[in-house]
C-alpha cells in the first residue's frame, strides 16, 4: 500500500469523530435553547408547596428559601450560612426539593432556619425551571416572588 492509501481510513475516522462531536454539541445547544425558551410559572409561596415547619414572622419580613436536597452538603452549607446570619428583615428557610417522600422528622430537625417547605409536586424543577441546589429564592413580605440568586459554597 502506498502511504496515501494507508492514511485514508485514519483521516475518514478522524473526520467522522469531529462531525459526530459537532453534531452532538449542536443537539445539546438546541435542547438547551428549547428548555430556556419554555414559558415557566413564577415561583410562589403556598400551593403547590407543602409547609412542614412554620415560624412567626413580622409583617414586613421578606422570605428567602434555599433550595435544599437533604443529601447535598453544598445546599446545607448555604442554608446554615444564611440561617446563622440572616440579612436584616429576612427570614431564611428551606425549600426541600427532589425528594419523593415527605422528609422525616430527623431530616427536618437537622435543617436550620424556618420556614421549611417541601416541593412534593416537583414544581421547582418542572414548573419553575429551576435546577441549582443551594440557590436562594427570594420573596417579598407579601410572599410574591422577587428574585433568585445562586450562592456559591465557601471554601
Amino acid at each position: 500500500m502506498t502511504p496515501s492509501h494507508a492514511s485514508w481510513p485514519r483521516r475518514a475516522l478522524a473526520c467522522s469523530g469531529v462531525a459526530l462531536s459537532l453534531a452532538g454539541l449542536a443537539a445539546l445547544g438546541w435542547l438547551w435553547h428549547l428548555d430556556r425558551a419554555r414559558v415557566r410559572e413564577t415561583p410562589r409561596l403556598g400551593g403547590p408547596l407543602v409547609l412542614l415547619r412554620a415560624c412567626p414572622v413580622a409583617p414586613e419580613a421578606r422570605t428567602w428559601l434555599v433550595a435544599v436536597n437533604p443529601g447535598c452538603p453544598h445546599c446545607r452549607q448555604v442554608l446554615v450560612r444564611l440561617a446563622n446570619r440572616p440579612p436584616a428583615g429576612v427570614r431564611v428557610g428551606a425549600l426541600i426539593v427532589d425528594t419523593r417522600r415527605r422528609p422525616s422528622a430527623v431530616t427536618l430537625r437537622s435543617l436550620p432556619g424556618a420556614p421549611i417547605w417541601w416541593d412534593a409536586s416537583n414544581a421547582w424543577r418542572r414548573r419553575w425551571g429551576h435546577r441549582v441546589y443551594g440557590e436562594v429564592i427570594r420573596f417579598d413580605a407579601a410572599g410574591r416572588y422577587a428574585s433568585t440568586r445562586i450562592e456559591l459554597p465557601t471554601p
